[in-house]
């Protein structure tokens, strides 16, 4: 099914036989393989982007749903952000102290999102989702923390549990979970854990675990009931801050303020961020020499200067997009609608999830009756190797991305998701041609 992907992908090929010599499993992060091995083949190595494509070192050209893991939401290679990076560059990569690059970046982030009564920088998402997590314990004094099934917060030990389905994995660090939109999961996970709650931590739209929206004022009731137990609600941002709004979405698109935050990817213009904080009674825990504190954060790179003049040209050119933002989410909610009546038409179970510019495609194993959807409930319900053999027939058609698809960026034009639809309906074709061929004996699906 990938043959004419790997016979114009031969530079890709070779690297990959000595990368597997190297890395374990050949990645340095398990989703870079976009589902290919499953699949039969192998990544493609990429050489570079620009707007909303990339091209691989044997000069393929790709529509990117994927964007840096969502980062890139201005586009690859934005001239503001480059030239920002370069002019740093020049004066100093690193220097490992204090610099007016941190103070303006601080700044703007501040002015975008007030709540951010103080906050502190770190260099990944895994880092600020530790951080707050840390912190939330030295705070109430309290050591179990709280997660959505399906919920990504980073790969760190404190939250990395409860992913994929059957969810059986167990926290390595005091960690219980509950299941995004139901109340009932959430009343009996606070009847039993709620008095030795830290904190509640959740994504305002839940990204791994599917791309599922809050529903039903899901997130305004976990602001109650943690509220009135006095455990801290953490929302994590690092997808949807800057991608649903100018700023953080809990606030400026739910109406829901939470103790903490943590942000990176798209506030970072493309470089390595991490940023946790909120509260001030919380965060001044984290300055040096505070009565009861401890020592939370920190890190070799964290405020790089590289970073800090990336975000800060990444977020001028966001807050001059700002009146952007509600048309950029309506095509992204078009688009969704878009997909969700080819599958109809083809009669393919998946679904296309999301919110704004989120766009996931989820295969399953038959199609979901109602709209009624949860982090467990679209787990179970998914095919997880026609997921990646689907995502792989996307790449063979020229379109790369992970979760099915992904996210939009600004850059993205009506051309490129015509080239999508196209690609869909390609993989979809390929893909029911290949299991008919495997029920008939004829051959079968990778």
């Amino acid at each position: 099914m990938l043959e004419a992907y790997v016979n114009r992908t031969p530079s890709s090929r070779g690297l990959w036989e000595r990368a597997r010599r190297l890395f374990a499993g050949g990645v340095n992060h398990n989703i870079r393989t976009f589902g290919m091995v499953t699949a039969g083949a192998y990544p493609p190595f990429l050489s570079h982007g620009k707007g909303s494509h990339v091209w691989d070192i044997d000069g393929n050209e790709y529509v990117d749903w994927w964007m840096t893991h969502y980062a890139d939401i201005l586009g690859h290679s934005h001239p503001v952000i480059t030239k920002a990076i370069r002019d740093q560059a020049q004066k100093a990569v690193h220097l490992g102290g204090l610099t007016g690059t941190q103070v303006v970046f601080g700044e703007a982030v501040n002015d975008a999102i007030p709540m951010l009564e103080l906050m502190r920088f770190c260099t990944t998402g895994s880092e600020a989702t530790m951080y707050a997590s840390g912190i939330a314990r030295v705070f109430t004094g309290r050591r179990l923390i709280a997660k959505a099934i399906g919920g990504w917060h980073g790969g760190n030990d404190t939250l990395a549990y409860h992913i994929k389905h059957p969810f059986a994995d167990e926290s390595l660090v005091g960690g219980v979970s509950f299941d995004f939109n139901d109340r009932e999961s959430v009343d009996a996970m606070l009847k039993t854990h709620g008095h030795q709650l830290a904190a509640v931590i959740v994504e305002p739209v839940l990204g791994a675990g599917g791309a599922i929206p809050p529903e039903d004022q899901f997130l305004n009731y976990l602001r109650e009931e943690t509220e009135s137990r006095d455990i801290l609600l953490i929302f994590d941002e690092i997808v949807t801050g800057f991608r649903l709004a100018y700023g953080d979405a809990g606030t400026k698109v739910f109406g829901v303020r939470p103790d903490l935050i943590t942000l990176g990817k798209a506030a970072g213009g493309g470089m390595p961020l991490g940023v946790y904080g909120g509260r001030e009674d919380v965060m001044r825990l984290a300055a040096p020499g505070t009565p009861g504190g401890r020592w939370v954060g920190g890190g070799t790179f964290s405020s790089h200067p590289l970073t800090m003049a990336a975000g800060t040209a990444a977020l001028g050119e966001l807050r001059r997009k700002s009146d952007d933002y509600r048309p950029f989410n309506r095509q992204g909610d078009l688009f969704r609608e878009e997909l969700n009546s080819v599958f109809q038409e083809t009669g393919t179970p998946a679904i296309a999830t999301g919110m704004g510019s989120i766009v996931f495609i989820t295969v399953l194993r038959k199609r979901l009756e109602g709209t009624h959807l949860t982090g467990s409930r679209l787990g179970a319900a998914m095919d997880n190797q026609l997921q990646d053999v689907f995502q792989a027939l996307l790449m063979h058609h020229g379109v790369l991305g992970y979760h099915g698809l992904g996210a939009m960026s600004f850059a993205h034009s009506r051309k490129d998701l015509d080239k999508t639809v196209e690609g869909v309906r390609e993989a979809i074709d390929s893909l029911q041609k290949g299991l008919m061929a495997a029920r008939s004996g004829a051959g079968q699906c990778p």
